[in-house]
């Protein structure tokens, strides 16, 4: 039996050189650590008190936010309408108005659980009465049985009506209901939060917080003691685990020592054994404590300290072993290759243990494949690069020299662009079909084009655009060849999908294909609208801008605002009908078909009406993008503007007696000189709530009705009769001809005379052919 022959470890060996190594890095980690765990004991104290400031920075963030919303809902009830009218003249209350916001307003208010309110109270200088959540109560009953606190009996509450403050937070305490047999019911700690009217000192409104909830909620939820003082330094509240007063300081408050002051906005302060971390609320000026023990700390800092020696102790012994582990795994063999070495590439006929020697051959057929493996992979990628490539300089984007160099622009091409456009029967269609329907076209038109070309690249540069590079020097007439069978075969599927195809035929040099591209575009612009696929070949210019003249855009804009779904439907097909006759492309009724949807916008926003269930999950304007033909687009706006002027019809429908006052007024007398004082007299308002209701009801201000009101009058008056622009001025309410002729340019967009000669024009036309009845267009 041959024995293993083992080299001697010496002091130069791989193995003492490898254990070194290891040991040395052994060390300076341990040295590292080292000093972190000094400098982290160092600083352990304080990150922990920094850590207690941020929980009651956190606390009184919390605290300060929920003051704000209770102090807001109690002065939303003190601007309550029906809170104006509680008290008659002679102070007697009116037990409707307190029924109802009994029931309508405190009630709800108490119910909200965010503002943790155990109770809301109303309270009357003159009236021994008392509104809360459960009704009507005599005072002397109602803080003796009901809600019976010692320091906040009937006199207290009597006092707060004399004492001057606005706002005020008092100590919580103790609230007992007492029944009639003398049971106690405890309605726990409540904190009595009062807001009073420097305006009307008749009443005052009293909110009951539950000090406990609160502090549930927004403390910690740690063991430290928790204060909260007002600016006097007077106790309003302190947990639970906080009833106990240091045994070393005979003066305390509430377990507050009398030596602690807070004299910053922030800080704290080392008082026999505690820490006391203070803050002040920058809305209420309250002062919010956590006392935290020394002993806390320092048992934190102890057994940090224990937890970082064991892990550091455990750490060196495992590192050393692990070391030693791994300096004999690693010299292992290579002591068996110098072994090999020495033997002459002989191996001796024992089984080895280690494979490497039989794998080696195996190996060396693996690293062939691999390097097969990686050449195609380079191959794919190097294809997506020339891709990527080729996107860029079509967008004209700035791209390194290596890649400029894999993609070759050096020949003249052909351009062909395919745009895609989904009908909506394509969105019926599986999720799956639909998303797989841009790269199955693309796929058909580079197999095609692979059957009639050799030197092409096909791109997809978005998900409804495909471009085809074509470097051969073939005749345009082949490449319009080969289009017209792809625009045969894909014209099978217009019911899904509406092909354009864009070729010039004119051969391009490299650096034209971002202009080349561009160019492409345009011409897809032009595309008809119709469902079957187009071959453009030709840029057509094209200037013209479809649009509604001033006139009839502005009776669209009175169709809207009157809700009258018909007569905007009518004026929108009559426009599209005249596009068409006019040859408009798809691209223009596209445009016409978005400035349709903004100007319905426009409206519903103006009335200040929710659009949100108009859209059903999609825009209009997405929707339209799917319409390929005139009746398409016609049954879109319809449903389109039935459902936008279904709200306004709903508004319009709904009776409002001071709205319907005031438009009946001005209707009738808008040659008079009206201003909105007369009327806010009139209906006894004030004239800054009618000016804001009557915005808010109709959309408009009353001045701006009101212009529109005398100018829609003129027009009449210039269309139907030959009186003079100073006479209409006067009878239409403008006693200056000036303001007259600037409010009817600004409204109308033309000048008296000029709207005069409009009307003239468009009466004598009205036998005139259909296009030029319905309006002029104009870039």
């Amino acid at each position: 039996m041959v024995r293993p022959r083992f080299i001697p470890i010496r002091r130069n060996s791989l193995f003492v050189k490898l254990l070194t190594g290891f040991l040395i890095v052994i060390v300076l980690l341990i040295s590292f650590n080292a000093l972190s765990f000094a400098f982290f004991k160092n600083n352990i104290e304080r990150e922990i008190i920094d850590n207690s400031t941020l929980n009651l920075s956190n606390t009184v963030d919390r605290y300060e936010k929920q003051f704000k919303i209770v102090e807001s809902a109690v002065m939303k009830l003190y601007f309550n309408d029906r809170f104006y009218s509680i008290l008659q003249k002679d102070n007697m209350l009116d037990y409707y108005t307190a029924h109802q916001i009994i029931t309508k307003e405190i009630s709800a208010l108490v119910s909200d659980d965010l503002l943790l309110l155990e109770n809301m109270l109303v309270l009357f200088r003159d009236n021994s009465i008392v509104l809360d959540k459960q009704g009507l109560s005599g005072t002397a009953d109602f803080f003796s049985k009901s809600y019976s606190s010692e320091p906040y009996n009937a006199l207290f509450w009597k006092q707060q009506f004399t004492d001057s403050y606005s706002l005020s937070i008092f100590p919580a305490a103790a609230f007992n209901e007492i029944s009639f047999d003398k049971h106690v019911v405890s309605k726990g700690d409540l904190v009595p939060f009062v807001i009073k009217n420097q305006f009307n000192s008749r009443y005052i409104v009293a909110a009951l917080l539950d000090a406990d909830r609160m502090f549930q909620a927004f403390g910690h939820g740690g063991d430290d003691s928790f204060f909260i003082l007002d600016a006097s330094q007077r106790m309003l509240f302190h947990s639970e685990n906080d009833r106990r007063a240091p045994a070393n300081d005979s003066g305390s408050r509430g377990g507050l020592p009398d030596r602690f002051t807070a004299s910053q906005t922030t800080g704290y302060m080392n008082i026999d054994n505690y820490y006391y971390m203070y803050k002040k609320g920058a809305h209420s000026g309250l002062t919010y404590v956590y006392a935290i023990p020394n002993v806390r700390i320092a048992s934190q800092v102890a057994h940090l300290n224990m937890v970082l020696i064991v892990i550091l102790a455990v750490s060196l012994v495992l590192s050393v072993i692990i070391s030693i582990l791994l300096s004999m795994k690693l010299n292992s063999p290579i002591q068996r290759i110098v072994q090999l070495v020495e033997r002459g590439g002989h191996s001796d006929k024992r089984p080895s243990k280690i494979h490497e020697f039989d794998l080696i051959s195996d190996n060396i057929a693996d690293m062939i494949r691999t390097n097969q493996s990686f050449h195609h992979d380079i191959e794919m990628k190097n294809d997506l690069l020339k891709n990527y490539g080729y996107i860029n300089q079509i967008k004209n984007i700035y791209q390194w020299d290596g890649l400029r160099k894999l993609i070759e622009m050096n020949k003249p091409f052909y351009l062909v662009a395919f745009q895609l456009a989904f009908t909506k029967h394509f969105r019926s269609l599986m999720p799956d079909d639909q998303e797989k329907a841009s790269y199955y076209i693309k796929e058909f038109i580079h197999l095609h084009m692979s059957g009639s070309f050799h030197d092409y690249v096909t791109l997809q540069l978005e998900k409804e655009v495909i471009l085809s590079l074509i470097f051969e020097e073939e005749s345009a007439d082949a490449v319009l060849d080969a289009l017209h069978q792809i625009k045969g075969m894909l014209g099978a599927d217009k019911e899904y999908c509406s092909i354009t195809l864009a070729f010039r035929p004119v051969r391009r040099h490299p650096e034209e294909l971002a202009a080349a591209y561009e160019e492409s575009r345009e011409m897809i612009a032009r595309r008809m609208l119709n469902r079957e696929t187009q071959l453009i070949t030709d840029l057509e210019p094209d200037r013209r801008t479809f649009w509604l003249s001033v006139s009839q855009e502005q009776e669209l804009l009175a169709a809207l605002q009157g809700g009258h779904a018909d007569r905007a439907t009518d004026q929108i097909h009559r426009f599209l009908d005249y596009m068409e006759k006019n040859k408009a492309n798809a691209q223009q009724f596209a445009e016409f078909g978005k400035e349709v949807v903004l100007k319905v916008m426009q409206t519903l926003t103006s009335f200040k009406l929710d659009i949100g269930p108009l859209f059903n999950g999609h825009h209009p304007s997405i929707l339209m993008e799917e319409c390929v033909t005139l009746d398409e687009y016609k049954l879109c706006f319809q449903q389109f503007i039935n459902g936008a002027m279904q709200p306004v019809q709903d508004r319009n429908a709904e009776k409002d007696p001071i709205k319907d006052y005031v438009l009946d007024y001005l209707s009738k007398r808008y040659g008079e000189d009206i201003s909105l004082e007369q009327l806010a007299d009139q209906l006894q308002l004030s004239r800054g709530y009618l000016s804001a209701y009557f915005h808010e009801k109709t959309g408009k201000k009353f001045i701006d009705y009101l212009n529109e009101v005398r100018i829609s009058r003129a027009k009449e008056i210039l269309s139907q009769t030959d009186m003079r622009i100073q006479e209409i001025a006067l009878q239409v309410g403008y006693q200056n001809v000036n303001s007259f002729i600037r409010m009817f340019k600004r409204i109308s967009g033309f000048t008296p005379g000029e709207y005069r000669r409009d009307a003239l024009a468009r009466a004598c036309a009205v036998q005139a052919p259909a296009d030029m009845e319905l309006g002029r267009d104009f870039k």
